[in-house]
């Protein structure tokens, strides 16, 4: 795994030049403090909308806030996760970039993992702000909330997130499109969001880890490890089908 290290700061600095960390902390940033805002306010914004509406909307909860802000993020997230994952290898392999950095002493396996790592990072760092932005408004807007259960969606979330860039990852050396590579992604990770709901299959779907956390958000002990499990083994089939692909590719 030569040459990890000096991988892992390019990639880094990819994120801060390309301008990918700013878009997803942007993003992220900007639910995690409107969520909480938007549902406690709604009912005098829709007072406000016309005289003659009469809307009947019970007071917003902490756990409601909470939940809505992950459901929300999951959406989002894993659209961004798509896009700018598609082009990690596919670009690179168009433009030349690859073949300039792979004919340095570094392994393929390490190209893999460093851009693995730093969008990883780049989803930690912005999930991070956007969870202390939406807990600190939920709690001045609406009550003390449970930080530690908060704190455990928000690791389940980085988890999901990471078999998200995984499996966008892996298309993304299978094909030079980027867009094919992004569609096709796409398709995988909305499909195992729809097998949630089949029996016995669903339990063991990574989407299921979302709601395991906001589960635990309303006292649900209900635990789902067979997702953790089962998403942990995609991260790494797909790391290892990425490098099986990108060792026999040329690049």
């Amino acid at each position: 795994m030569s040459g990890l290290g000096v991988l892992i700061k390019k990639e880094l600095k990819e994120q801060l030049k390309t301008y990918r960390f700013l878009i997803i902390t942007t993003a992220f940033l900007f639910f995690g403090l409107t969520t909480p805002l938007m549902l406690k306010y709604l009912p005098e914004i829709l007072k406000m909308a016309g005289e003659d509406i009469i809307i009947d909307i019970p007071p917003a909860t902490v756990v409601q806030a909470l939940t809505e802000y992950a459901g929300t993020i999951v959406q989002i997230g894993v659209l961004i996760a798509v896009l700018v994952t598609m082009g990690a290898i596919s670009r690179e392999s168009e433009k030349g970039t690859a073949a300039m950095v792979l004919s340095k002493p570094v392994s393929r396996i390490a190209f893999i993992l460093a851009k693995l790592f730093a969008l990883s990072t780049s989803f930690v760092a912005a999930l991070v702000l956007a969870s202390m932005a939406c807990y600190g408004y939920t709690v001045l807007l609406l009550g003390e909330a449970d930080i530690v259960a908060f704190i455990a969606l928000n690791g389940l979330l980085i988890l999901f997130f990471v078999v998200s860039i995984s499996v966008t990852l892996l298309f993304s050396s299978m094909f030079k499109s980027q867009l094919a590579a992004g569609g096709l992604a796409l398709v995988v990770l909305v499909g195992q969001a729809i097998m949630v709901n089949i029996p016995r299959i669903g339990a063991y779907m990574p989407s299921n880890l979302v709601s395991w956390g906001t589960g635990l958000l309303s006292g649900d002990i209900a635990s789902a490890w067979g997702a953790v499990r089962i998403s942990l083994a995609i991260i790494i089939a797909c790391l290892y089908l990425t490098w099986l692909k990108v060792r026999n590719k040329d690049l």
